[in-house]
């Protein structure tokens, strides 16, 4: 009786695993903007082509910042905040007290639309890393030559019709 509980347990995880990896690999976006298809997850990696805004992707991987996808027949990757992903939302196409129940029945005829949402995680560093933390010269180094003063920094804002928008403060929670 344990063997069979355990080999059923084996089959629900792979099976599970099976299906969200076909539902992952199925994931598209599409480019906010004009980008690059980098050769690896990385700003200063080579740029294999230039995507215009707009460009239907298909999802292979994502790792930090980054998406690994596919555009025609090339496979790279590009920066996660230059993509809109796609993801499919179920709403009931009633309205009133039974419309959940008879479309939990099989009466209701559930409407599926296309919703844009940018979900993006950014981990920050546990205490541990910070006590655990050593200077880096070069990496110091290069973080300061990505430095840009007033001026250039207004000439991107300009060249990438950026806008200026006011954020208040959120305050104390």
């Amino acid at each position: 009786m344990a063997r069979m509980k355990s080999l059923l347990q084996k089959f629900a995880i792979t099976a599970f695993a099976v299906l969200a990896s076909a539902a992952f690999a199925q994931e598209q976006a599409v480019t906010k903007r004009a980008t690059e298809l980098r050769e690896k997850p990385a700003s200063d990696a080579k740029t294999l082509a230039n995507l215009p805004e707009k460009t239907p992707l298909k999802v292979l991987a994502r790792s930090g910042g980054w998406t690994q996808v596919e555009a025609g027949t090339q496979k790279g990757w590009v920066n996660v905040f230059h993509l809109t992903f796609a993801s499919t939302v179920t709403s009931s196409s009633g309205s009133g007290g039974l419309s959940g129940l008879t479309s939990a029945l099989g009466f209701g005829k559930p409407k599926t639309e296309q919703a844009k949402m940018a979900t993006i995680g950014v981990r920050g560093l546990s205490e541990e890393e910070l006590k655990n933390a050593s200077p880096n010269p070069e990496a110091l180094k290069k973080m300061q030559s990505f430095r840009a003063d007033k001026n250039a920094a207004a000439s991107f804002a300009r060249d990438a019709k950026l806008a200026a928008q006011n954020v208040p403060y959120p305050g104390n929670p």
